[in-house]
């Protein structure tokens, strides 16, 4: 009886190792949802699964659960099976994984794969500085903020599964809570369309819905390092230009100092010819008589010149006449009568 047992117990042990080996060589199945991993609340999601020919079922199961969440056969391919969610809604927002069993055992577990449901909460807004539009090799950071107190943020990039980027939030005084993502060197291979997400640290697989999206346009750098000849003309051409700018300054400063000293002369040239007009215009006849002794009763008269003025008003110099004017008072002489 003893005998007998060891002997079961020992087959036991050969037909374990043996199953062991087989699902050993089992490929690891493969599994995706259709269209995609992020899944607008009540819409519909494939789960695939694929697996190997000998499959003979295919589990479901979320992560951190015993039991499987679904099982499914397999396809008339035999190689993959598909679970359907007709509506998404929070229940089904998890992180799932996969696995088959055939003849030879069960296959390993698949790949992790986290299926979230967006739309739960109001969306974010998203910015870039310093502009959506910059050159190759600048650095460029992406500012996702919230009114709600999210406690992480997403950054995505339409078409790249793998550009997937999750910060934690932040906050300063009174300000939204946001989170900076900061790209130090951009390439073409930036190029597209970025949306960002908001969540609650309790929720991982609840997102908000998409912030509007924010298309990034990195242009390829062009060598424009100048060349000492360039920088040469460049030098050459700032003292050029800075030695004609002094020369016309200097050029206006002479100009302006020769009109005064041209306004100033005339001006004084008007005012000595005014006065001396003036003084020429008062002369007078002066005479005098003889005493009564002078025997003939000649009356003598002192001439005194007088300048004719032609035009006081103009600024231009006066041109004056020399007149000479006397005035005579002729007296017949009185003889003593013989």
């Amino acid at each position: 009886m003893i005998s007998m047992l060891t002997m079961l117990l020992y087959l036991g042990l050969i037909l374990e190792h043996r199953t062991k080996i087989q699902a050993g060589h089992l490929p690891r199945p493969i599994i995706w949802a259709e269209p995609g991993s992020m899944i607008a609340i009540y819409t519909s999601v494939t789960i695939w699964c694929q697996g190997s020919w000998e499959a003979q079922k295919y589990h479901l199961y979320k992560e951190g659960n015993v039991n499987p969440w679904d099982t499914q056969l397999p396809l008339e391919t035999r190689n993959k099976a598909k679970f359907n969610i007709q509506y998404m809604t929070t229940t089904y927002a998890d992180t799932y994984k996969c696995y088959y069993e055939s003849a030879a055992g069960f296959s390993e577990h698949s790949d992790a794969m986290e299926l979230v449901m967006t739309g739960a909460y109001t969306n974010p807004s998203l910015s870039v500085w310093p502009s959506s539009d910059v050159t190759s090799g600048v650095s460029i950071a992406f500012k996702c903020s919230s009114s709600m107190g999210f406690g992480r943020f997403i950054l995505i990039q339409d078409g790249k599964d793998s550009f997937r980027w999750t910060l934690d939030s932040q906050r300063h005084d009174n300000q939204p809570f946001h989170a900076t993502f900061v790209l130090d060197t951009v390439t073409p291979n930036h190029n597209g369309t970025f949306r960002c997400y908001g969540s609650f640290r309790n929720e991982p697989h609840l997102w908000s819905k998409s912030s509007d999206p924010l298309v990034l346009m990195v242009s390829e750098t062009k060598n424009q390092s100048p060349t000492h000849t360039e920088d040469g003309l460049k030098t050459y051409q700032k003292i050029l230009t800075g030695v004609l700018v002094s020369f016309l300054l200097l050029l206006l400063l002479l100009l302006l100092l020769i009109l005064i000293r041209y306004r100033y002369s005339c001006k004084k040239k008007a005012n000595a010819s005014v006065k001396n007009t003036q003084s020429e215009d008062n002369g007078e006849l002066d005479s005098w008589n003889p005493p009564d002794k002078d025997p003939h009763g000649i009356v003598y008269a002192q001439v005194k010149p007088s300048r004719l003025r032609k035009d006081t008003t103009s600024w231009r110099p006066k041109e004056t006449q020399v007149v000479t004017y006397a005035q005579l008072c002729s007296r017949t002489q009185e003889y003593d009568n013989r």
